[in-house]
């Protein structure tokens, strides 16, 4: 009997222990599930930034191209205007 106390103590303490860190590692559990979700919704607000993105640079090539034009024609109206002030 006196060898049994001693060792149900030590027992009861590493149960305890073991239960304590149960306990951590269950919070850390689910601190790392919200990690986890808060990555995941991070990721798809990256690939709709990455879309917002593609549609502004194609978006920027139109008005490029556009502008392009516009000062080309620009240019003619300026052509023409200077061609018939010569002119006169």
């Amino acid at each position: 009997m006196q060898k049994i106390q001693p060792a149900l103590e030590r027992l009861l303490k590493a149960v305890d222990r073991l239960t304590a860190e149960h306990a951590r590692l269950s919070a850390d559990g689910e601190n790392m599930l919200g990690k986890l979700a808060e990555l995941d919704a991070l990721q798809i607000e990256c690939a709709h930034l990455r879309t917002d993105i593609s549609t502004l640079k194609k978006q920027n090539q139109n008005l490029e191209g556009t502008q392009k034009r516009a000062a080309t024609q620009v240019e003619k109206a300026m052509q023409q205007i200077d061609d018939v002030l010569g002119e006169a």
